[in-house]
């Protein structure tokens, strides 16, 4: 089983010596209290669809609202572990690691929101969904929303959060920043590889939760040799998220906005923006809850996403 290993946690140590965020974070991960997410089993499958080996997980009462779960990154949709249980007892529910992305096949020609929209029409078109809760964080959010923006879509409702399409001013975290304005450091994060970059994401992006061994493995696993392909996602990356943020009141479906009230990758103005910028939405902030939100508060999550889909989206 693949771990976090010394090389791993030094070269994320020195990244956060100069993330000037990292204070905060550490300051609100004393003070909470902490957790090693359950071991929860979650089906794994791969399907071939539209040239790309995609990995995808389904379980849940056939006859239940359909929820689809995108994949973060550098996680996969075994992040969503803490609130799996839950949610696959009300719902049906697939979640899906995007091309490029987890243990789905990629390369750098899937690393922006256009290629992925492009994607998700393709995988749902395979799958015949229909009716879709589209719960889209982080990578999932820019995906989701050139989706729905570019193609004759599926979706029912729409909870996105912590990634690109939000208008205003778009406030990042300062490496994200430095990977978005530079190629030199694009090299270099890609050249240190997935280990740093798991580990760097572990302690800025999450206040509560720690991931269990057999998520660490995961995605040590869908990330190994490919770093230098999956930070192309930020290349360019102002432009990227202008391009949706200017179209995002084009989106005329109910939206659940959600962010953790501690998420210092992604400013929670960010949210706000967004909320303004969409005709029908409303906005929910997970508390003690950073970048990784779903994680950080599984319970919070999967009650809100529950909730959701059965009253608060009609």
């Amino acid at each position: 089983m693949k771990k976090l290993n010394l090389y791993d946690q030094l070269n994320a140590a020195s990244l956060l010596l100069v993330s000037p965020e990292w204070g905060k974070v550490k300051a609100a991960r004393k003070s909470a209290v902490s957790f090693e997410t359950p071991d929860v089993a979650i089906p794994t499958e791969f399907r071939a669809i539209a040239g790309r080996n995609i990995r995808l997980a389904e379980a849940g009462p056939a006859d239940a609202p359909l929820v689809v779960l995108l994949s973060p990154f550098p996680e996969s949709i075994l992040s969503f572990t803490g609130s799996w249980q839950a949610l696959t007892e009300k719902c049906r529910v697939i979640a899906i690691d995007l091309p490029g992305f987890g243990a789905s096949q990629g390369d750098r020609n899937d690393m922006s929101p256009t290629a992925q929209g492009a994607h998700l029409a393709a995988i749902f078109n395979e799958l015949d969904l229909h009716d879709i809760h589209l719960v889209a964080p982080d990578v999932g959010m820019g995906a989701a929303l050139a989706y729905v923006l570019n193609h004759k879509h599926r979706v029912k409702s729409l909870v996105a959060g912590h990634g690109v399409g939000a208008p205003g001013p778009f406030k990042l975290a300062f490496m994200i920043n430095m990977l978005a304005k530079f190629g030199f450091m694009r090299f270099m994060t890609g050249l240190l590889g997935a280990g740093p970059l798991i580990a760097f994401s572990a302690k800025l992006g999450s206040i509560r939760h720690r991931a269990n061994p057999k998520q660490i493995d995961d995605y040590k696993r869908s990330y190994s040799g490919r770093a230098p392909e999956v930070v192309y996602w930020f290349k360019d990356f102002r432009s990227k998220a202008s391009e949706l943020a200017g179209r995002v009141k084009e989106i005329d479906i109910p939206t659940l906005v959600f962010w953790g009230e501690l998420d210092v990758l992604f400013d929670p103005s960010n949210a706000e923006y967004l909320d303004a910028a969409l005709p029908q939405s409303k906005v929910q902030i997970l508390p003690e809850a950073g970048h990784l939100a779903w994680a950080d508060q599984p319970e919070l999550f999967a009650e809100m996403i529950i909730d959701w889909v059965e009253t608060a989206h009609k």
